[in-house]
């Protein structure tokens, strides 16, 4: 039906509102069915011809098979120096089209499938050369090649008038593209193979005369090796090794006689200032502290005159000898090994100065022997790099990697794929329609301007009370919105005069917004109970729109429940958008969307011309059952008791 966004068709005798601008539908449709032979025999005629045009023209088939281009680099052996693979250049990928759609794939397929005596390919040429030629220029026209967007995937489509054929010229040509490749990285890889083995004999002797020279200056100057390490280098580091662990036993000895003779010294005993004394110097001292222990006892209670007195003086001074001796002996003894380990330490430094000088005669010639070693060892690592080379390339001959595959094979066409007979029958289908519609709008327009041209009967307009509702309707008007309203509310009275259970919905822009309505129930802030407004003196039912904050939050999917809700509950619901040709709310194009009924309040007895158009509008070609209400010059309807 009609938009109810303001933006609907305007009348020109009101101020603000633009010329009417609709397509009168309704009589459209009047005038195809009047000339509905017209378009029947348009519309069988044209497909009719071209299904007799299809049927003279010969079928051609078309096949096409997929080839998966890898780019990925594929190493067979280590270190390749012919190339696997095309890389990620997708200039390099769409290189490969060309080399599809070269004579050296496309020749071993006329070779392969004998086209030069296919008169489809060869025509009737007699001469094997120029049958070649013909053929291969005919299947390079039959053959389409094309990368599909964004992938390494190559379609090969080939056409044919037969089917088997064309899937057989797709799959060859596929099959001789992957054929080409494999055997033109074979050939490269047995091309570098043969010029490195050229080259090996070569490296291999001059490789022979370079470690010679090495091993014969090694004889003539007596170098020699033992575990990766040169002789003299060997004793050097030997003679420093030891040199180093003799001077660090010097250095203890000399610390050890020093620290005992400076206990000797001061004290007269080296006992406690020497941690090796030994264990006689701590049974020396065990003793020594005993006695003086039991001369202190002794002393206390007999008096310095006592015999046993005198006997335990007598044991203190043999102690404290004893332990004298004891020190003196172990000061000689350091002294001892003192003098041993200087002697130690001047014969390694002597032999380590005599291995020093032999070694810088070494050094002289280990400078030509290093120079010949490393001319021998670049040759070496050449020869080498060229020995694994030419093994790798000799792999490569028979095992390549390939860079291309087939993934789908070409399957047998079941129908043509020219002409194209369905899409070309429902065009002339389509275009025998649009020719029919076009003929019959030109009949009649060309009829009417005869004036022969049948005339449409005008709507005429009855009382409210006597429309019967049934169900959901909408009330609307192009007059002021009152005379909308009190339309509804006379639909309503005449469904309660019957016996139904009505209600009235009053959804027009002007609606009081006091009390809470439709949006209130929809957002869950009250129950229908405290919305609808009933009358008990005349059984009328209300429910307004509700308050513009609740309408500013309404949601489409809310509404139509509250709609429904209304709908299930009522046997009659009348709504009322009031003025046509205003903005509506959501909640009226909600509606508006949902009913099937619609009724056009007009003024006076009879509906003026731009009434009529309205509810030709609102009828939307039919979907919508319009009923027109008068209302009398005083904008009062007429009651029915």
């Amino acid at each position: 039906m009609a938009t109810l966004s303001g933006n609907g068709p305007d009348r020109n005798t009101t101020p603000g509102r633009r010329i009417d601008s609709t397509i009168d539908l309704y009589g459209l449709g009047q005038t195809l069915w009047r000339r509905r032979w017209t378009i029947l025999v348009c519309l069988v005629a044209l497909p009719a011809i071209a299904w007799f045009a299809l049927s003279t023209i010969v079928p051609r088939y078309s096949a096409t098979s997929r080839i998966l281009i890898d780019p990925r680099e594929q190493r067979i052996v280590q270190n390749e120096i012919v190339q696997q693979g095309l890389g990620g250049d997708m200039a390099l990928v769409d290189s490969q089209i060309e080399v599809i759609a070269s004579e050296t794939v496309l020749g071993r397929v006329v070779r392969d499938l004998d086209l030069a005596a296919d008169p489809e390919f060869a025509g009737d040429q007699s001469d094997p050369r120029l049958a070649f030629d013909t053929a291969l220029g005919s299947l390079a026209q039959a053959i389409e090649v094309s990368r599909r967007e964004n992938t390494y995937v190559i379609e090969i489509s080939a056409t044919a008038q037969e089917a088997a054929k064309s899937a057989r010229l797709a799959n060859a040509i596929a099959q001789a593209y992957v054929a080409d490749q494999i055997a033109s990285s074979a050939n490269s890889a047995r091309d570098v193979s043969a010029a490195i083995r050229s080259r090996l004999s070569e490296l291999q002797a001059q490789l022979n005369e370079a470690e010679e020279k090495v091993e014969t200056f090694k004889r003539e100057h007596n170098i020699s090796q033992t575990e990766g390490q040169l002789l003299g280098d060997r004793r050097l580091t030997d003679l420093s090794a030891r040199q180093s662990e003799a001077l660090a036993r010097v250095n203890e000895t000399t610390a050890r006689l020093q620290v005992l003779e400076e206990g000797l010294r001061t004290r007269g005993y080296v006992g406690a200032t020497t941690a090796d004394a030994g264990s006689a110097m701590g049974a020396l001292r065990t003793r020594l502290a005993d006695a003086r222990q039991r001369l202190a006892d002794l002393q206390n209670v007999l008096g310095p005159r006592h015999p046993r007195v005198s006997a335990a003086l007598q044991e203190v001074a043999q102690a404290e000898t004893a332990i004298r001796e004891e020190s003196e002996r172990l000061v000689a003894a350091a002294r001892d090994d003192n003098r041993i380990a200087i002697d130690a330490l001047n014969s390694i430094n002597a032999a380590l100065q005599a291995a020093r000088e032999d070694s810088f005669t070494t050094n002289e010639n280990l400078i030509r022997l290093r120079e010949l070693e490393r001319e021998a060892q670049s040759i070496r690592l050449v020869y080498e790099s060229f020995l694994v080379r030419a093994q790798e390339t000799a792999q490569q001959e028979g095992i390549t990697a390939r860079t291309a595959r087939v993934i789908a094979e070409a399957a047998v066409p079941v129908a043509p794929s020219f002409p194209p007979k369905i899409p070309m029958l429902i065009a002339s289908v389509v275009m025998g329609l649009f020719i029919g519609i076009l003929a019959a709008i030109l009949r009649d327009f060309f009829t009417g301007l005869l004036g022969r041209g049948p005339q449409a009967a005008p709507l005429v307009p009855h009382r409210g009370a006597d429309t019967v509702v049934d169900g959901l309707m909408l009330v609307t008007t192009l007059g002021r919105p009152e005379m909308a309203r009190r339309g509804a509310l006379d639909l309503v009275h005449g469904s309660i005069s019957r016996g139904r259970s009505a209600i009235f919905v009053d959804l027009a822009a002007d609606a009081p917004e006091n009390d809470p309505g439709l949006a209130e129930i929809a957002l869950g802030e009250v129950s229908a109970f405290g919305a609808v407004k009933a009358d008990h003196d005349s059984g009328l039912h209300r429910l307004n729109a509700g308050r513009s904050p609740a309408q500013s939050r309404l949601s489409r999917d809310a509404v139509c429940n509250v709609l429904e809700a209304v709908a299930a509950e009522y046997d009659d619901v009348v709504v009322n958008i009031g003025e046509l040709e205003t903005e509506h709310g959501l909640a009226a194009r909600i509606a508006a969307e949902m009913t099937r009924k619609a009724a056009l309040v007009v003024r006076g007895g009879k509906a003026d011309p731009q009434e009529q158009r309205m509810a030709q509008a609102l009828s939307n070609d039919g979907a919508v059952a319009v009923s027109l209400v008068a209302a009398g010059q005083d904008n009062h309807f007429d009651k029915v008791a």
